[in-house]
């Protein structure tokens, strides 16, 4: 693809952060789901530990922290008794934030259960605040106009009903009270078949809302909110399958790090007959499929996912954080199964095996 932009990697390198390198073999320490923010020039990782991707009660986030992303020292781990996972940074104000969320115990469901946070203190980081979301996973929260939007899927509808996991920004001027800024009938009244689940978005120079939302089992949908007039928002189905998708802009450009799977793509029409099949081969082709950690463009005009390329990566990987380092750099840290130059685990091989944080110098001119 002819890009006016060149796009250059470091090649990875395995953060030692406590676990034993992922190809000892140790199967009881997996890190995974990082999150990145650059907080008055220092950076800050943060990032869930358990014994493997399945949902556990010893699971928990560890947070720390580098004046340069080399040697990182230990800010925080917070427990919780049940499963932890998806942190998530925020700078508002003059403060830093950092969201996760619980979840529940079954291994083959995902069962989000409360969002909490925490900020960080002059002394430390505070105790965890709820907020008032039951049953709701989040995935992206940011600040705009000192105002912070958070990304919600639920079942809970604003009609009191419950139903398919359905997309919500939700926002608040004090993180004490929020309001629903869009709820969507994306799943509900338009696309019967989707449950949607993590979604990434950005604010374009007007301040109306794009980005893509991740369904379970089908491609992504891209959807573009104008500023003050969520009655004509648009989508698009893409024909990409983005996992833990983060949207980021450079020089009025948007892209994107998420999870590639390594097929053309998965059908979102359901069977003539037995359309509770489509399901079942999506689930099949997506769970023995191999997977990358991908870097795309994105295109707010046309709802639009590109495929740049891919970084080191398999079996269990894809989910990203990034952050600008100065004019041109980005930290990018993911996780993946083993980068020993051999294996290619597929998704499914990948889960029952450690994952380690990566770290590379993505370039973009």
């Amino acid at each position: 693809m002819k890009t006016e932009y060149s796009i250059e990697f470091t090649p990875p390198r395995e953060l030692d952060l406590g676990c034993q390198a992922a190809d000892s073999g140790r199967i009881n320490c997996s890190q995974a789901f990082p999150d990145l923010a650059r907080f008055k020039d220092r950076y800050y990782l943060a990032y869930r530990v358990a014994p493997s991707h399945f949902p556990s009660r010893f699971a928990y986030i560890q947070i720390v922290s580098a004046d340069e992303p080399e040697v990182w020292q230990p800010e925080r781990r917070i427990t919780h008794h049940q499963d932890l996972r998806d942190p998530q940074f925020l700078i508002f104000g003059d403060d830093l934030y950092l969201f996760y969320m619980s979840h529940g115990s079954s291994p083959l469901r995902h069962e989000p259960d409360r969002i909490y946070y925490v900020r960080k203190t002059p002394t430390g980081w505070s105790v965890p605040t709820e907020l008032p979301f039951s049953g709701a996973g989040f995935w992206n929260v940011k600040a705009h106009n000192d105002i912070v939007y958070m990304s919600i899927y639920t079942p809970n509808g604003t009609d009191g009903k419950r139903g398919r996991r359905h997309f919500q920004m939700a926002a608040s001027r004090d993180l004490a009270d929020w309001t629903t800024v869009f709820d969507s009938p994306l799943t509900r009244e338009r696309l019967g078949s989707y449950q949607t689940s993590e979604t990434t978005f950005a604010f374009d120079k007007h301040g109306g809302i794009y980005g893509t939302i991740r369904s379970l089992i089908y491609p992504n949908l891209n959807f573009a909110i104008p500023a003050g007039d969520d009655k004509n928002w648009r989508m698009r189905v893409d024909r990409f399958k983005c996992d833990g998708p983060k949207l980021f802009t450079h020089n009025g450009r948007a892209f994107l790090v998420g999870r590639r799977s390594l097929f053309h793509r998965l059908r979102s029409e359901p069977y003539r007959l037995f359309s509770g099949l489509r399901n079942a081969v999506n689930i099949t082709r997506y769970s023995f499929s191999r997977k990358r950690t991908a870097l795309y463009s994105f295109n707010p005009q046309a709802l639009q996912i590109s495929h740049i390329t891919d970084l080191p990566s398999h079996g269990d990987t894809g989910y990203s954080a990034i952050a600008q380092m100065d004019k041109d750099r980005f930290l990018l840290i993911y996780y993946s199964s083993a980068l020993n130059g051999k294996a290619d685990h597929h998704w499914l091989r990948g889960q029952f095996n450690p994952t380690r944080l990566y770290s590379s110098i993505l370039t973009i001119r």
